[in-house]
């Protein structure tokens, strides 16, 4: 019995001495902070960022419940918190349970009714809440995918590995937006860079400059048709690198107006994640962002389960962390039911607000 009391003064002497160590002030919630209004964007999950000590671990609870443990100054929680009012805790985990939460946060989640992100009544669950998928609509996509009908769609007899449906919306888009660059990352053989070089031509068909970037690693599978097309300049280079920012920045100078992307090279989330991140300081708002191939995994409706991180990870984690910067499309997502391009249909509406919060600090392109 004495060892006991022992063992428990020891404890709570330890407790005393960390807490003498790190002061009031130890870790501090710099997101969500105190009293924040943060828009309901469905799908998009909850970033919380810490200011805290190297190596301290911190239990992370929504509304009462242990959501994760984190060692990390930026997590980002698998909840997705409904409108209305939200507390954040975190409690040390180099502490004993009893000594409660060492920070808080209470802050607010609402719904814009002017914004895009807000749910279109045709698609919506009964709450309003989330968007609603016929399970027809989810087994065609998926029999369309499993098909490998996509390999085997053409334009100009080029493979362009592009859901017609999205195709359609891509030239809607395009008319109604009149972009003065459409910047494309990912080429490989070049079917959907020629579809984008004859909808431009209607789209300027008046004579207006404009001018298509494509962007890919590797040349030697584009078709000879691409490099005809006078109004498209295609550049070998990473899709994150800096010849690729730099070109983007001086034809911006050049063709004024807006600029269409269209993120479709590498799938693993940390290359998507990297030309998020160069991308975003050379948009402007009214610009449109397109992220493909989403509906690999990540999600319930994935096509194909475990492959792995993919460009849905990365703008659902993206747009976490830059809230502000895009606004869903929601109208264009699902006007056909299904798209290769979930959560990636994405007006810019925040650009240059505040600075791009980068979920990957190092980016090893930055030099290239």
């Amino acid at each position: 019995e004495q060892m006991r009391k022992f063992v428990g003064m020891e404890a709570a002497f330890i407790a005393v001495v960390l807490l003498g160590r790190l002061g009031a002030d130890a870790v501090r919630i710099v997101h969500p902070a105190s009293e924040q209004q943060i828009e309901y964007i469905p799908d998009i999950p909850l970033w919380v960022r810490l200011e805290k000590g190297e190596g301290e671990c911190f239990d992370i609870i929504l509304n009462g419940k242990s959501e994760t443990i984190s060692c990390e100054e930026d997590t980002i929680l698998s909840a997705q918190p409904r409108p209305g009012q939200h507390t954040i805790e975190v409690v040390p985990t180099f502490m004993p349970s009893s000594h409660g939460p060492m920070a808080s946060s209470t802050f607010h989640i609402y719904v814009d009714p002017e914004s895009r992100n807000k749910i279109p009544s045709w698609m919506a669950s009964k709450d309003g809440m989330q968007i609603d998928i016929p399970h027809e609509v989810e087994d065609y996509h998926k029999w369309w995918y499993k098909s490998g009908v996509w390999i085997r769609t053409y334009w100009r007899g080029v493979v362009s590995h592009k859901a017609p449906s999205d195709q359609w919306n891509y030239q809607e888009i395009l008319h109604d937006l009149k972009p003065a660059i459409i910047l494309e990352l990912g080429t490989r053989f070049g079917g959907s860079t020629l579809f984008f070089s004859d909808v431009m031509r209607t789209v300027h068909r008046k004579g207006t400059p404009y001018r298509i970037l494509t962007v890919d690693i590797y040349k030697g599978d584009i078709d000879a048709q691409v490099f005809e097309e006078p109004n498209v300049e295609v550049l070998t280079a990473p899709s994150a690198s800096r010849r690729m920012s730099d070109r983007v920045t001086a034809l911006r100078k050049k063709f004024p107006g807006p600029m269409f992307v269209i993120h479709d090279a590498d799938h693993g989330a940390d290359n998507v994640t990297l030309e998020l991140q160069t991308v975003a300081p050379l948009l402007r708002n009214g610009d449109y962002v397109i992220v493909e191939d989403t509906n690999l995994d990540g999600h319930e409706h994935a096509v194909q389960p475990g492959w792995g991180p993919s460009p849905y990870d990365a703008i659902v984690n993206f747009m976490a962390m830059n809230r502000e910067l895009y606004q869903r499309d929601l109208e264009r997502e699902k006007k056909w039911g299904f798209s290769q391009s979930v959560n990636g249909f994405l007006i810019v509406k925040g650009a240059g607000k505040r600075e791009t919060v980068n979920p990957l600090p190092e980016n090893p392109y930055a030099n290239l």
